[in-house]
């Protein structure tokens, strides 16, 4: 399992259809999947998303931590095809 250090937002950085998720139990991740990557407060190293997937994981989708409270945006990396996350998929069977 890697763990990724998200990110502060920048000043003004405010994605038109985002969101702050807000960890309310700091000893719970506020997300998790099935993925290879756990995210952590880049203030505190407390843990707010286990096993996500990265396309799961834009800069649209904040995390307040339950912690430190930090607001926290998810480093995008090259390669990782973001939409695919909010694709249809068809149903399984």
């Amino acid at each position: 399992m890697a763990v990724k250090t998200m990110r502060r937002p920048e000043p003004g950085e405010v994605p038109m259809d985002g969101g702050t998720a807000v960890q309310e139990n700091a000893e719970r991740p506020v997300f998790r999947g099935n993925g290879e990557h756990d995210y952590v407060c880049v203030e505190c190293g407390n843990l707010l998303a286990a096993s996500m997937p990265p396309e799961w994981m834009n800069r649209k989708l904040r995390v307040r931590c339950g912690r430190c409270r930090t607001v926290n945006v998810a480093v995008e990396e090259e390669g990782v095809d973001y939409a695919s996350a909010y694709r249809r998929r068809p149903a399984d069977g």
